[in-house]
């Protein structure tokens, strides 16, 4: 059982350990592209003076919490500043990262900042980038890396059109998710995060009293919902899955991707009890939320893969549980997830990258790639997030 003063423990350290990944890089520097304003990497040595586009969304979940809305604004405007010179927001900002982006999070980074910040001004200036990105990256059919591929729904992509590319692109690297095909399949977190994506602008120049922009981006949304359901939701198996457009087919694989759609409210209220009563058990181990099915996994490890459960993942099944009111369910999840954090925590004085949510371990991780890395900045902040969101700090 663990007590509010072992949070605690966890909490102060968090707190000690913003000092350590807080950066400032503001030229250009050997593998570095200069950003103007200070950020959060994700750790302190291997990604050092990193950026990365997806953990930023989570790690700001984690600053707004810590009232440290400056630094999580400038994240924001960070990503502005490299679209408006490269026409790309990439993965990170090393220069060898520029031809690759990742899952798009701009509007909900720049929402989370707003909901505390209420400044009007900022919010249009970067829903402005947010739209360029979206029509320029996400949805322009005219360059090289082809996202559109098959009734207006995308994949990965990456400057050089390889599988091990778009894996990349898609935070996943690695997963037996894509079967090593990455391109062949329509992924439902990308898809779902475009129509997220959609939404927001929506709201934001509903917000901004922009009808026209705000009724537009509604109708794009609605679109791609229904190529979403009509491709990629299950009736039989409950869940949602990727779509491999090549054979014209549904994946029948299970990851933690299918939750996505709850977590932006594409889904209907009872897709999601179908979820939460069949599904969910699937995933659910005494740590929290694998990433996986445990069955039909490559034979070499992949760290995305089963039993290894990810911080940002459990806060996308949570807040996902918690649009549909379940309540109970994402309270026990995150309980788990933050219990096996302490434990972890008591027992070598650090927070990880990746769990095993099986064993309740340090996660698993391929000896040809990096070690599970300690640190760790998107850890750390979906720690305060949901010590903050379910009252147990």
């Amino acid at each position: 059982m663990i007590n509010k003063s072992e949070y605690t423990n966890c909490l102060r350290y968090i707190q000690h350990y913003w000092k350590k990944v807080i950066c400032y890089h503001p030229k250009d520097k050997q593998l570095h592209l200069g950003l103007p304003h200070r950020y959060v990497a994700p750790n302190s040595f291997i990604f050092k003076n990193d950026q990365f586009y997806w953990d930023s969304y989570f790690i700001i979940l984690g600053l707004v919490k810590s009232k440290k809305i400056s630094l999580a604004k400038g994240m924001v405007d960070n990503f502005c500043f490299m679209f408006n010179r490269f026409g790309i927001i990439p993965m990170r900002n090393r220069y060898y990262n520029l031809g690759t982006s990742q899952i798009p999070f701009l509007t909900s980074m720049a929402l989370e900042v707003f909901s505390v910040s209420m400044d009007l001004l900022w919010l249009k200036k970067i829903m402005k980038v947010a739209e360029l990105e979206l029509q320029k990256y996400w949805m322009n059919t005219t360059l090289t890396e082809k996202h559109i591929v098959y009734k207006g729904l995308s994949r990965y992509c990456d400057h050089y059109i390889t599988h091990l590319g778009a894996e990349h692109e898609s935070g996943w690297d690695m997963t037996s998710r894509f079967n090593d095909r990455c391109l062949d399949y329509l992924p439902i977190d990308l898809n779902t995060s475009l129509y997220k994506y959609e939404t927001d602008l929506s709201d934001a120049y509903h917000l901004l009293k922009n009808h026209s922009k705000s009724k537009h981006y509604k109708e794009q949304a609605e679109k791609r919902k229904r190529q979403i359901m009509l491709l990629m939701w299950n009736n039989k198996m409950n869940f949602f899955f990727d779509y491999n457009y090549h054979k014209k087919k549904q994946s029948s694989f299970y990851s933690v991707a299918g939750f996505y759609p709850l977590w932006a409210k594409l889904a209907t209220s009872k897709q999601a009890e179908l979820i939460r009563k069949y599904v969910l058990p699937v995933f659910e181990h005494e740590g929290g939320i694998a990433n996986t099915q445990p069955y039909g996994l490559s034979e070499d490890i992949k760290q995305h893969d089963y039993p290894n459960g990810w911080p940002h993942q459990q806060w996308i099944v949570i807040q996902g549980l918690l649009n549909y009111g379940f309540n109970e369910d994402a309270k026990r999840i995150a309980r788990k997830w933050l219990g096996m954090n302490t434990k972890i925590f008591r027992e070598t004085g650090l927070l990880w990258e990746k769990y095993n949510v099986v064993n309740c371990d340090v996660g698993a991780f391929n000896p040809s790639r990096y070690p599970t890395q300690s640190g760790f900045a998107w850890t750390n902040a979906i720690f305060v997030k949901l010590t903050n969101e379910f009252g147990l700090k």
